[in-house]
Order: structure tokens, then C-alpha cells, then sequence
């Protein structure tokens, strides 16, 4: 019975977990807004010089951030991974654990109810 509420426990929590706000992202990966684009149809000169300028130092800029942010994503993927590890063991040990219990409940079990009755259970008592 124990066993049999400690799977129903797990089971209902899992849904929960899985439910949870991701979280918001680094501030490694945010990201500077692109410059705008003139309409090259109908764009002066000037304006075009302008948004290659502007086009350029954004884009030194973004690599940046793009390295930034990668190095943030393989830091947070180091973690995950060290997380799962660490929950993978978890589990192997309530695993072993549970089994471990069956094992000494089956035993116990076995040994039969005579056996087991202790003194002054309502089985021995002789008012019952």
C-alpha cells in the first residue's frame, strides 16, 4: 500500500514539474534590436550610407552578443546536464531503495503470521 501511494504521489507531481514558467532568458541573450532599413526603392544616398554604417556596427555588435550568449548556452547546458545526473541518481537510489524494501517485506512476509504476532497484539490478547 505504501508502495502503491508513493507512485500515485510521483505520478501527480510530474505533471506539476513539467508545468512549471520556463525561465526568462540571460541577459546574455538579449539582443540589440537591428537598425532600420530604408526602402531601397525610394531610399537618398545619404540614407543609404547611413543604414550601411549603422548596418556594420550593429553587426560587430551582435557577434558579440551572439558569442556571449553561446558561452551562457553551453554554461546552462553544463548545468542541465550535472542536474540530470544528479536526478538520475536520485532515481537509481529510490529505486534501489524501494526494491530493497520489497525484498525485506517479502521476507518478513514469508516468515508467516504466527511468527510475527508480538505480545499483546489484539491476536494474543485473550479479551479479543
Amino acid at each position: 500500500v505504501l508502495l502503491g501511494a508513493t507512485a500515485a504521489i510521483l505520478l501527480m507531481a510530474t505533471p506539476a514539474l513539467a508545468q512549471t514558467t520556463p525561465a526568462a532568458l540571460p541577459a546574455q541573450c538579449n539582443f540589440t534590436p537591428p537598425p532600420t532599413i530604408p526602402d531601397g526603392a525610394t531610399a537618398t544616398n545619404s540614407a543609404m550610407s547611413q543604414a550601411r554604417e549603422a548596418l556594420g556596427a550593429w553587426r560587430t555588435t551582435r557577434e558579440t552578443e551572439l558569442a556571449a550568449c553561446t558561452a551562457q548556452a553551453q554554461a546552462l547546458q553544463a548545468q542541465a546536464q550535472a542536474a540530470a545526473a544528479a536526478h538520475n541518481a536520485g532515481l537509481a537510489e529510490t529505486n534501489a531503495t524501494i526494491q530493497h524494501f520489497q525484498a525485506e517485506n517479502e521476507a518478513y512476509t514469508a516468515r508467516g503470521a504466527s511468527s510475527r504476532r508480538e505480545r499483546g497484539s489484539t491476536l494474543t490478547r485473550p479479551d479479543h
